[in-house]
């Protein structure tokens, strides 16, 4: 055991994690320098500390972590496979990915994995922890938009707004750099099982040089996918604390009432108006204002977009439409009555009923959309006409 002087240093790593034989070779190497690889701290994020010693020649093995599972007669699991290597004569270092790290300073010692086939199976392991990877990022990079949805009519850019337009593009930036980060890693650990079932053996060279600047741009990507990570999650957070206002003047909306436009009947004596303000904005929707109004039993809840061009407008205003009558099971999810409406000038108008969620009207003109939702307690029929025309007038 070679004796180390207490001193330590964290290297940035310059090969990928996946690439077994590139991090062998630079272990290796670096003990060949006298730095060793520290049992304690070990990795972190792109880092690796080592601790100080006498340059010596030292052989280290990336081992795929056995399944914690039991077998018939032999116990595959991380401890007893740490315990059989020991027994071997290689010392456990550390744990870095899906991977046990060995090192071994005696060169008389045999192999750790004298079998290649063996090895390209436990490797296997691996490459299906990274197949699962791949497909989680897929499924949260491609799916998105459409997890609230039926695939049937799916609404990207309700979507979109609904999240804020620059989230949705940051966890699009961080989702697909895992995404080519993984499928190289696949790509590498596949090449190399090949390489093994063919009955050829991991070769330790300096190849890893080659990739050094590319690897060490990736490193330092990290901690900027984190960062952007961390602000993506405190812009949830402010986003959430943005509280509505009280509404005194209804003549400063940029859309009338529910009770300018229609005759609402009292319930009770005590019924008032109800009226809250709630200002939004975002790179394709630079307005965006949610009106709620409570008058007795009468809730309108409407939502007031400026979009940047009048095609986005129309795009959102049939989407807005598409989520009303998504389907679940070949089904209408809210049993949907539409509201035939006449010519009102406007590009997009739309009146239907919906079971849960009570009357709609959509209406779109230029680069603006009101969407609103009316519940309407009356036994009197709903105006959607009325309605569908107030709004029209009120952003053409």
């Amino acid at each position: 055991m070679t004796e180390l002087t207490g001193k330590s240093r964290w290297f940035l790593v310059p090969c990928p994690d996946y690439d077994v034989p590139a991090m062998e070779s630079w272990l290796e190497e670096q003990a060949l320098h006298g730095w060793f690889l520290s049992k304690n701290d070990g990795f972190f994020l792109g880092l690796a500390c080592f601790d100080a010693g006498s340059p010596r020649r030292v052989r280290y093995r990336l081992d795929a972590i056995p399944k914690e599972k039991a077998f018939a007669e032999f116990p595959e699991n991380k401890a007893a496979a740490i315990e059989l290597a020991q027994e071997l004569g290689w010392e456990y270092v550390t744990e870095r990915k899906e991977f046990l790290i060995y090192r071994c300073m005696d060169e008389t010692l045999p192999e750790l994995n004298t079998d290649p086939a063996v090895q390209a199976l436990s490797l296997k392991r691996v490459q299906s922890a990274l197949s699962g990877r791949i497909f989680n990022v897929c499924y949260f990079l491609f799916l998105y938009p459409f997890l609230n949805l039926s695939l049937r009519f799916p609404a990207v850019l309700l979507s979109v707004l609904t999240l804020g337009t620059l989230r949705f593009l940051g966890l699009f930036f961080i989702m697909a750099v895992l995404l080519i980060g993984a499928v190289r890693d696949w790509r590498r650990l596949k090449k190399l099982r090949s390489h093994l079932r063919s009955g050829g053996r991991i070769e330790h060279t300096n190849g890893w040089h080659d990739e050094k600047a590319r690897c060490i741009a990736e490193k330092i990507l990290h901690p900027i996918l984190t960062a952007v990570w961390f602000a993506l999650l405190l812009s949830f957070l402010v986003g959430r604390t943005d509280a509505s206002v009280r509404v005194t003047d209804a003549s400063t909306l940029p859309v009338p009432t529910l009770s300018a436009i229609a005759e609402l009947h009292k319930t009770s004596p005590d019924d008032h108006t109800s009226l809250h303000l709630r200002e939004n904005s975002d790179l394709l929707a630079p307005v965006i204002d949610e009106i709620n109004e409570g008058f007795g039993g009468y809730i309108c809840d409407t939502t007031y977009y400026e979009l940047r061009t009048p095609w986005l407008a129309k795009w959102l205003a049939s989407d807005l439409r598409r989520y009303d009558h998504r389907k679940l099971f070949g089904k209408s999810a809210y049993e949907i009555t539409e509201f035939p409406l006449p010519d009102l000038g406007a590009g997009t108008a739309y009146s239907y009923y919906g079971r849960y969620y009570g009357n709609r009207v959509i209406v779109q003109t230029g680069c603006k959309v009101v969407s609103a939702y009316i519940w309407w307690p009356s036994d009197d029929a709903f105006p959607a006409e009325t309605i569908a025309r107030a709004f029209a007038d009120a952003i053409s």
